[in-house]
């Protein structure tokens, strides 16, 4: 099951076998997506810039097809495990 790691600068989302994406603290958070390659085909897909922890989690959980259950609040923020 994918969980995030997180660390004030960067977050990092892995299952037991790989690296599945990223974000990192600038002025914003900064996502990308390790599973499929960036715009030129080499290195990593870079989604964008995101105002919260939480939106740039969820572009990075969208991009990579990770299924997660609709919810009231982003309990995920704070690092914990995606269900």
């Amino acid at each position: 099951m994918p969980a995030w790691r997180d660390s004030p600068y960067v977050c990092t989302l892995s299952d037991n076998e790989r690296h599945l994406g990223h974000i990192l603290k600038e002025d914003d958070w900064v996502a990308f997506d390790a599973t499929h390659p960036g715009e030129t085909g080499i290195g990593i897909r870079h989604l964008g810039a995101f105002p919260s922890v939480a939106s740039a989690k969820d572009a990075v959980e969208r991009s990579v097809a990770i299924y997660r259950p609709a919810r009231a609040s982003r309990a995920n923020a704070a690092g914990t495990s995606i269900q």
